[in-house]
């Protein structure tokens, strides 16, 4: 990575800027209240089993709502499809079902790119509809806003990114609405350090689109821009196409070298490699 050449940094907000995780289970009760009684059970024996990397559902795979359907995609190619048993689908029906390459959107095929999509996908599994689903991560975003929702933030990245400000274009980007969002930058003290905020970015459908604006706003190349978060699909992949520099949190391991330009395993890890930009 570049530094010398940063103009414009892009960062993704949860899973990049935070590292607390109680709320994925705060979400998955919100979900599963809404479900029928008798499906409750079988919601939580699957969200411990996607959990504990023993369920076909897994970071990386692709949940196709219409067809309840898991994909393993390449580039858009469907690899590999199973039930949600787990069973193999047949190639032959595979290809049937998948002629072409398929495009994640924010409705039918959920990328499971972070734990966000695993509630929201095993609730679609038994029953919920997208706005029941929707209503939940309302629910869930509302409750972080609150106190009883603590956030510590990382160490020494609120006074990094402080200092970045001086020397590049701060922008957030990120899917959540406007108001939980700021309450959560104000917890972490970052309330005041972006010039731009980008609310509801329908990542990653629209990415290149906010990216392109990104470029004409700050008046800088793709090469001068650095992208930052924690889903390869949404912040990464998409900036990696037009020339961005990429900065990778995974925090699943489950990143393979070339997917981004320098990759991290936590937000603490990834502030020594802000602070190299200074």
């Amino acid at each position: 990575m570049n530094g010398a050449d940063i103009k414009a940094i892009v960062f993704d907000l949860d899973g990049t800027l935070y590292e607390e995780t109680e709320h994925f289970d705060y979400y998955a009760e919100q979900v599963a209240k809404r479900l029928k009684t008798a499906d409750r059970p079988r919601f939580w024996d699957d969200y411990r089993a996607v959990l504990a990397g023993r369920h076909p559902l897994r970071i990386g795979t692709v949940y196709d709502t219409k067809e309840d359907l898991i994909l393993q995609l390449e580039e858009g190619d469907v690899r590999e499809v199973r039930r949600w048993s787990g069973e193999l689908l047949p190639a032959a029906d595979v290809k049937a079902a998948y002629p072409g390459p398929v495009a994640i959107d924010l409705d039918r095929f959920f990328s499971i790119g972070d734990l966000w999509w695993v509630p929201s996908s095993i609730g679609r599994h038994y029953g919920l509809a997208n706005a029941d689903t929707y209503a939940a991560f309302l629910e869930t975003r509302e409750w972080m806003m609150g106190m009883e929702f603590q956030m510590n933030g990382a160490p020494g990245l609120a006074e990094t990114l402080a200092q970045l400000r001086e020397k590049a274009a701060l922008v957030l980007m990120t899917n959540s609405p406007e108001p939980d969002s700021e309450a959560i930058l104000r917890k972490l003290g970052l309330a005041d350090v972006f010039h731009y905020k980008i609310f509801q970015a329908a990542k990653p459908v629209k990415t290149v689109a906010h990216l392109e604006a990104i470029r004409a706003r700050f008046g800088v190349d793709y090469q001068q821009m650095l992208c930052v978060g924690d889903n390869i699909g949404n912040d990464i992949a998409p900036a990696r196409r037009l020339g961005c520099q990429t900065m990778l949190i995974d925090a699943y391991g489950l990143a393979k070298p070339g997917d981004a330009d320098v990759i991290v395993a936590s937000t603490s890890a990834c502030v020594p490699v802000l602070r190299r930009l200074l």
